[in-house]
């Protein structure tokens, strides 16, 4: 069974690198494909891979338009890719270090119309296809157990303590296959960049002589304490 992970590029975050953990537990059914989109192919995320004994293949999915691509062209993108590998499990970290927003595992989820779950502690994959995958899920902080039915997104919350994953050193060369945009039937003319929601903006000189009064107030109020 494959089971796709998700890695951030350049660089792994703990929830990336527990997504990866998860996958790494899940025993010998399970064939693991790391897949990371955009960046370069030397990159952090990609060494980590390499690295890591239960992955079976590294897959690059290389394309100029997903430098910062929208969360949902993202996730659009990477719905594709798991579909063209014939995913059945896609693991994905529960957001990024960068922004923390966690929406691309829920336009995923929603392209590949599969459900999700969120902050999964441990995962055991069905003996056959018509069973459910069983969950372990962290709520309102208790461990729930679940059973989901294939294909599902799954999504795992940071965990700082995890720095390194199983490895053998006859896998560290494994090659980087890459996956293009082309292969996957879709148009990067029509991807979507990532908007900068937040803008960039100018103090007014008002604005500016405000906050020396106030940082020069805030020095005289300390000296008399």
């Amino acid at each position: 069974m494959i089971v796709l992970v998700c890695l951030e590029s350049p660089s792994p975050g703990p929830a990336s690198r527990a997504a990866l953990h998860l996958a790494s537990t899940l025993g010998d059914k399970a064939e693991v494909v790391v897949l990371s989109a955009g960046g370069n192919a030397d990159s952090a995320s990609f060494e980590l891979a390499r690295q890591t004994g239960a992955v079976r293949r590294i897959v690059h999915l290389q394309d100029s338009a997903l430098s910062k691509p929208d969360f949902l062209t993202l996730g659009m993108v990477l719905a594709e890719a798991a579909r063209h590998l014939e995913a059945r499990v896609v693991i994905a970290g529960e957001h990024s270090d960068g922004e923390g927003q966690g929406m691309v595992p829920a336009a995923l989820a929603h392209h590949l119309r599969v459900p999700l779950f969120a902050r999964v502690q441990g995962a055991a994959l069905p003996a056959t296809e018509n069973e459910g995958m069983r969950l372990t899920i962290r709520s309102g902080g208790r461990l729930c157990k679940v059973t989901s039915p294939l294909p599902v997104v799954l999504t795992t919350p940071p965990a700082p303590e995890i720095r390194s994953m199983p490895s053998e050193a006859r896998q560290s060369s494994r090659a980087i296959e890459t996956l293009s945009l082309a292969q996957l039937g879709v148009d990067a003319s029509r991807l979507v960049p990532r908007p900068n929601l937040l803008g960039t903006r100018v103090p007014s000189p008002a604005e500016t002589g405000q906050r020396k009064s106030f940082d020069e107030a805030a020095r005289l109020l300390l000296r008399r304490r």
